[in-house]
C-alpha cells in the first residue's frame, strides 16, 4: 500500500508474507488460513491478513490484528477488516472486540468476495459475515463498475505487518499462514498455485532501517509459510527462506517446486525437563552452511519430509509458548525417529505471608505465560502449587486469596525449582488490625476512667445548707423562731451566715 507522500518525522510500515503471480489478476474473491499469535506490541499495530489492490487503485483487507487501547492495554487478536478508496488511506478499520480471533494457537479463514448485488466487497471470518465496504453515496465510497469488481491487473496476497511504528525492533508473529486461495468466478475457490516472496516498508524515503522480518516456507507443504519474526533474513536483497532453506530473492519463489532433493522421512518428539511430551508450535533446523528449514506441528512432526545429509543439522529452534527453547542438539537425518530435549520445566510456587511466613493454603493463583494464554492453581496445605511446562520468560500471577488481601506480581524465572509469593494473608491482616483496636480500647478506658474522676470530683464539691445566725433580734431583744428571717415585733431582719 504504502503512503502518498513522506517526511523525516513519518513513521514506517513494515510487511512481508506472500503475493500471488498473474494467475490472480482479475480476481472477485481472496481467503487464507491464519493461526492466531501473540504479539506484544509497542505503539503500533500489528495485524495479518489477505488483501489486494482493486482495478480502480482501491484496496481490501481482511484478517486479525493486535494492538494497545487507548489506555495503552494490550488489545489482543480481533477480526478486522479495512478497504480505501482510490488515492485514500484514512479509511479506519473496523475491529472486532478483543478476542475475536483468539484463543491463541487457533486458526481461522478470513476470506473477502465482490457482490456484484450492491457493488461491495464483503468480509467473513470463519464463514461468517463481518461487514461490507460502503455502498453509492456513502463516505469511504469504493466506486462503481468493472474498476472496483476486479483486482484487475493486480495480485491477491496474504502478509503480517507492523504499521505506523517508529521503531524496527517489534516482536510479530511469526504467524502461520495456508491454503491461500482465490476466485475469479464468484464461488469457485482456487488455490495460489506460485506463491512468491514479498517482504519490504514504506516510510521516509531518505531512510533505509533493517528490517528484521521475513518469510520461510514450510518443507513438504505448499502453500503453507510463517512470517514475521525470528525469520531468518539473509541479506539486503530483502529474501525470504525457501523450503532448502536458501535465500529467495524478493518476489521469488515460495512455494511451486520441492526442492529438497531428498525422499526420506523423519519424525520428531520433543520433551521437557521432566521427560514429558510436549508439541511445538513450529521449528527450525539450521546446518552447517547457515541454511535454515522450517516445520510446524501440522503433521505433529510425524513423517517429516527431510533433506538429503549433505551437511550437520542441528535444531536450532523449537517454538513453545512463543519463546525459543532449542537445547541445539543435532539433527541425524538418517534415523527414522529422533527425540529431542528443551529447556521447558517446572517449577514450585510457594505462597506464604509478608510477616511470618507462614503458607497460605487454597489459594487460587493464575499464571500469564509469554503467549497470553494463563494457567491456575489452588495451592495445598502447604501452600504450594506446581506450575509445569514452562519456558524461561518474565510471569506475572495473580494471587487470590480466601481470608486476605488479592495481589500481582511478577517474577523471572529462567530455571526450574522453587518460587515464593507473599501475600497478605489472615495473620498478617490480625497483626495490622489488632493494635489499632487495642490502642482504641485503650484510649478509650483511660478516657472513661477520667470521666469517672471528673464526675467523683464534682460529687465531692457539695455547697454547705446555709446557718442561720442567734435565736434573738439584735435590735428588741424578742425570742426569734428557728425559721424566721425577721422579728415579728420589730421587723428587724435576722442576720444570716454561711
Amino acid at each position: 500500500m504504502g503512503m502518498p507522500s513522506t517526511s523525516p518525522g513519518d513513521p514506517y510500515w513494515f510487511q512481508q508474507g506472500a503475493i500471488s503471480d498473474q494467475k490472480t489478476y482479475n480476481s472477485v474473491g481472496a481467503r487464507v488460513s491464519i493461526r492466531t499469535v501473540y504479539d506484544k506490541v509497542n505503539n503500533d499495530a500489528h495485524s495479518y491478513w489477505v488483501g489486494s489492490t482493486l482495478a480502480n487503485g482501491a484496496f481490501v483487507q481482511v484478517g486479525y490484528y493486535n494492538g494497545l487501547t487507548t489506555t495503552n492495554q494490550y488489545y489482543c487478536c480481533a477480526w478486522f477488516y479495512e478497504y480505501f478508496p482510490p488515492r485514500n488511506d484514512t479509511s479506519p478499520p473496523i475491529i472486532g472486540p478483543a478476542g475475536s480471533a483468539g484463543p491463541i494457537g487457533s486458526w481461522h479463514i478470513y476470506s473477502m468476495n465482490y457482490n456484484s448485488s450492491f457493488g461491495v466487497w464483503s468480509f467473513y471470518m470463519d464463514n461468517q459475515y463481518l461487514g461490507s465496504s460502503p455502498t453509492a453515496g456513502q463516505q469511504y465510497y469504493l466506486g462503481s463498475g468493472s474498476g472496483v469488481a476486479s483486482t484487475g491487473s493486480h495480485s491477491v496476497a496474504a502478509l503480517s505487518e507492523v504499521a505506523q511504528t517508529t521503531v524496527s525492533t517489534d516482536v510479530i508473529g511469526p504467524a502461520e499462514f495456508q491454503n491461500l486461495q482465490y476466485e475469479t468466478t464468484p464461488n469457485s475457490w482456487n488455490p495460489v498455485t506460485v506463491g512468491l516472496v514479498h517482504v519490504g516498508y514504506g516510510g521516509p524515503q531518505q531512510a533505509n532501517p533493517p528490517n528484521p522480518y521475513s518469510v520461510a516456507e514450510i518443507v513438504g507443504v505448499q502453500n503453507d509459510f510463517l512470517t514475521g519474526s525470528n525469520v531468518p533474513y539473509p541479506g539486503p536483497a530483502q529474501p525470504g527462506v525457501d523450503e532448502c532453506g536458501n535465500p529467495a530473492s524478493n518476489n521469488a519463489n515460495l512455494w511451486s517446486v520441492l526442492c529438497l532433493g531428498g525422499t526420506s522421512t523423519n519424525s520428531f518428539s520433543f520433551v521437557d525437563e521432566n521427560e514429558t511430551s510436549i508439541t511445538p508450535t513450529w521449528i527450525s533446523l539450521e546446518d552447517s552452511a547457515g541454511r535454515r528449514i522450517f516445520y510446524t506441528d501440522y503433521l505433529n512432526y510425524n513423517g517429516l519430509t527431510v533433506p538429503n545429509p549433505t551437511g550437520q543439522w542441528t535444531m536450532s529452534q523449537v517454538s513453545w509458548r512463543a519463546v525459543d527453547v532449542a537445547a541445539g542438539q543435532t539433527v541425524n537425518m538418517s534415523m527414522p525417529s529422533q527425540v529431542f530435549s528443551t529447556h521447558v520445566f517446572s517449577i514450585t510456587l510457594a505462597v506464604v505471608g509478608y510477616f511470618y511466613s507462614l503458607p497460605v493454603k487454597n489459594t487460587t493463583v493464575i499464571m500469564y505465560l509469554p503467549d497470553s494464554t494463563n494457567e491456575t492453581l489452588k495451592t495445598d496445605n502447604n501452600g504450594q502449587g506446581v506450575f509445569t511446562q514452562l519456558p524461561a520468560a518474565i510471569y506475572t500471577f495473580h494471587i487470590t486469596v480466601s481470608y486476605g488481601i488479592s495481589s500481582t506480581t511478577t517474577q523471572t524465572i529462567t530455571s526450574p525449582g522453587s518460587i515464593i509469593a507473599k501475600v497478605f494473608g489472615l495473620p498478617e491482616l490480625i497483626t495490622l488490625v489488632l493494635p489499632p483496636i487495642l490502642i482504641a480500647i485503650v484510649v478509650a478506658i483511660a478516657v472513661a476512667r477520667k470521666e469517672r474522676q471528673r464526675q467523683a470530683l464534682i460529687r465531692s464539691q457539695v455547697i454547705p445548707s446555709p446557718v442561720f445566725g442567734s435565736s434573738l433580734c439584735r435590735s428588741c431583744g424578742q425570742p426569734l423562731s428557728p425559721g424566721a428571717n425577721f422579728c415579728t415585733s420589730c421587723g428587724t431582719p435576722r442576720i444570716m451566715t454561711q
